[in-house]
């Protein structure tokens, strides 16, 4: 026990990390084993309406409470950061009751973005934002409280929820269509949202209740309101640039829009549901660090070491894909989804280095330059949104993949570089971190391109878990892991 109380510590950088890493490599499991269920259970067009629901509400949420909840690591006292929490769910109510009264108008949306088959649900959209963004402030307030485990257990309790429900009303008798993927996207928001607000009300009840005062919700408001007017902007763009894809698919490819919607959804979440999961918890646990780094004068140090075990991570799955994914696809979802596959080639290295730069913005926030965010998110999304419309009047759903995912791939470069230089991070230090883990995933990669000669996914998809078990433990070996 005294072990993995030290393994698993609430203090430091590594304990909270590893923390909710065990929870993300649950949830990782949870998902992938789910995936490869849900794409027998429902079909790629079902998929694609279910996947543009949630992104819908993901692109409303990140402006929804106007980023007020990014600042509750700041304040020294819980008293003082409590009462963030109130000015976060009051802006949260009045985006909700807008969303609710732009709903009545749902089948015109549908029909101004070309997806007839969405307007029944975007009633639940007002119910699906204020369940996933409430979540997330209490998410937050126990990151300031380091209750790293109880937010690994709500991950795993979203989920689990989420994916049971999909597959329970996905099979017979239910036989549910894009009714069920949505269905459990709310309800798995539902559970784990009463689990963390049950959390922190029955631990934080008196700060809470203390905090909330008419006269200190607008001091507060004042005074974090660079987050209102840089980081909401920054949020909104960062989160359209993620999205962009999705919501212009139905725009620009005519033929077969609902399939085509579904396979690149399915290319979308295969990469961004493990990757966000991670990324989320690294954010979690650098941001509370930074913070604390910043004051002391050593950020530059922290986020060097955040970075390697970012880049540690995306090395060898990023690679593995590029090389094998529509074999993989192909066995894992099944021989309609292996066009997936080959769009993960496409966008592939855009999405996973989205994945490490995504935590890393936290040093935008801790050093106050939320401007600076705003100015990159905004430059990005001219360049990502250029690239969609010209690769998309094409017509070609390859074209406009490509163009998309060189452009974000370059832009996020871009970001990169501007967030190691603002944390001080010597060049050489992030250079070799690239350099060691393409080295450690040479092995795996050779027993990929050797399988490959075969032509047969199953040999492939054997090849790259073989692969990817091998750089694990390389990686292990390396960063001398064991010690603890």
């Amino acid at each position: 026990m005294k072990f993995l109380d030290r393994v698993f510590s609430n203090t430091g950088f590594r304990g909270p990390l590893l923390t909710l890493l065990s929870g993300a490599g649950v949830v990782f499991i949870i998902a992938y084993f789910a995936q490869g269920v849900i794409t027998r259970l429902y079909l790629p067009e079902e998929i694609g309406i279910g996947k543009y629901f949630v992104q819908v509400v993901a692109a409303v949420a990140a402006v929804a409470s106007l980023r007020y909840e990014d600042a509750l690591m700041l304040p020294e006292k819980d008293k003082d950061a409590a009462v963030l929490v109130w000015v976060s769910m009051l802006v949260l109510v009045c985006t909700v009751l807008l969303t609710a009264i732009g709903a009545l108008w749902r089948h015109e949306i549908a029909a101004f973005i070309r997806l007839p088959g969405i307007a029944p649900y975007l009633v639940w959209v007002p119910v699906a934002l204020l369940l996933m963004r409430t979540g997330k402030v209490a998410e937050f307030w126990l990151v300031r409280k380091r209750a790293f485990r109880r937010i690994s257990a709500v991950h795993i309790t979203l989920t689990s929820a989420m994916t049971g429900t999909r597959v329970l009303v996905g099979a017979p008798p239910f036989n549910a269509n894009e009714a069920g993927h949505i269905g459990g996207f709310v309800l798995g928001h539902l559970v784990a949202t009463t689990a963390a607000v049950t959390i922190v009300f029955r631990r934080h009840l008196r700060v809470m209740v203390q905090s909330c005062r008419w006269h200190r919700i607008k001091a507060a408001a004042r005074r974090y309101r660079r987050f209102a007017l840089y980081s909401t902007p920054a949020a909104a763009i960062s989160t359209l640039v993620a999205t962009l894809p999705l919501f212009l698919i139905p725009v620009f490819i005519v033929l077969d829009t609902k399939v085509q919607l579904g396979l690149y959804a399915q290319a979308f979440a295969a990469i961004t549901v493990p990757m966000g999961f991670i990324s989320r918890s690294v954010a979690h646990a650098f941001f509370v660090n930074a913070a604390e780094a910043h004051l002391k004068g050593n950020l530059g140090q922290v986020t060097t070491m955040v970075h390697r075990h970012l880049i540690m991570v995306i090395t060898f799955p990023l690679l593995a894909l590029l090389l094998g994914g529509p074999d993989c696809f192909e066995i894992w979802l099944g021989s309609e989804f292996r066009a997936s596959g080959q769009y993960v080639r496409y966008i592939g290295g855009w999405l996973f280095l989205s994945a490490v730069v995504s935590p890393l913005t936290r040093v935008f926030d801790v050093t106050e330059n939320q401007r600076l965010d705003f100015a990159l998110g905004l430059l990005m999304l001219i360049a990502l949104s250029t690239a969609l419309i010209l690769g998309g009047r094409s017509g070609n759903m390859d074209t406009m993949l490509v163009a998309t995912g060189l452009t974000g791939l370059g832009a996020r470069v871009v970001q990169l570089v501007t967030l190691l230089y603002l944390a001080r991070v010597r060049a050489t230090g992030a250079l070799r971190a690239y350099w060691d883990f393409v080295i450690l995933s040479l092995p795996g990669l050779g027993l990929i391109g050797v399988a490959l000669i075969w032509q047969q996914p199953w040999v492939t998809t054997i090849a790259m878990i073989c692969g990817g078990t091998l750089y694990a433990a390389l990686v292990i070996w390396r960063e001398k892991f064991y010690r603890f």
